[in-house]
């Protein structure tokens, strides 16, 4: 049976405005709205509540990177829209727990962010023990030029796990098709669209891609 491949657009815009003229340009073409952590810092909350309302058939991710007060803090995401919410993968197993409980009274979903983890190998068996259902291997920003997203041991992650698997942090259409090979149930790509000339053909043609590929 095949894969069921996404993509997921990071919204890591600094106005809520810039946002949503890209999301204008590439809602046709992707599968989840992710409201990034630069523009929940800018904007808040209220920036997932308008994306959601303005495209409700996207699953839409609310990229709060929650390190401690995870029932708090992930319940804040889901009541303002957010079908799946971000935990860093560091976080204590409370933490995590916690924002698991969250989800279930919410409907909702979260997602284990593994930057940084020392041992992403084994935090990913650690989290997917715990019941997390979607676990992202993800490249620093701030690292992006040294590391890729496709060098990350995703085929190993694969392996061990049964949870669907998130890859971010500088992946490009060049640089996909490996990461799909790997594993990848969700391509999350920021810069690649929002940078493009035309971030609705560059979308489309990434789209495109998830649709002609399987493992």
């Amino acid at each position: 049976m095949a894969r069921k491949l996404e993509l997921q657009v990071a919204l890591d815009c600094l106005r809520i405005e810039e946002a949503l003229r890209l999301m204008e340009q590439v809602h046709p073409y992707v599968d989840i709205v992710e409201i990034g952590t630069p523009l929940i810092f800018e904007a808040g909350l209220a920036a997932v509540e308008q994306i959601k309302s303005r495209y409700p058939d996207k699953s839409c991710v609310a990229d709060l990177k929650i390190m401690d007060a995870g029932g708090v803090e992930a319940s804040s995401g889901f009541k303002r829209g957010a079908d799946i919410v971000t935990i860093l993968g560091v976080a204590a197993d409370v933490t995590v727990q916690a924002a698991l409980e969250a989800a279930a009274d919410h409907g909702g979903k979260v997602m284990a962010d593994l930057i940084n983890a020392p041992d992403p190998i084994r935090r990913c068996r650690e989290l997917e023990a715990l019941r997390v259902p979607i676990l992202c291997l993800h490249t620093p920003f701030d690292r992006q030029g040294v590391q890729k997203a496709d060098a990350q041991p995703l085929a190993e992650v694969r392996r061990q796990t049964t949870c669907r698997l998130a890859v971010a942090g500088g992946i490009t259409l060049d640089t996909m098709p490996a990461v799909i090979q790997n594993g990848a149930d969700v391509v999350i790509v920021g810069g690649a669209i929002a940078r493009d000339p035309n971030p609705g053909e560059a979308a489309s043609a990434m789209k495109q891609l998830t649709g002609s590929l399987t493992s």
